[in-house]
């Protein structure tokens, strides 16, 4: 059976690692998020685009 310092050790590493595998994921997280953001300001804009081109035809045909 391990020390009690190897058992330490072996905790603090494992500790160690977990931290690191919580930050990676934190960054990939955050990143998505970022993607996502951008991802909505791309659809936002075609989305006005589309609604302002629909307009001016509705007021084109309104003309005639």
């Amino acid at each position: 059976m391990p020390d009690s310092p190897e058992i330490r050790q072996e905790l603090e590493e494992e500790r160690r690692q977990l931290k690191a595998a919580v930050s990676e994921l934190r960054d990939e997280l955050d990143e998505k998020a970022q993607q996502g953001k951008k991802l909505a300001v791309i659809v936002g804009a075609a989305t006005g685009a589309v609604a302002t081109k629909m307009a001016l035809k509705l007021t084109r045909r309104r003309r005639r």
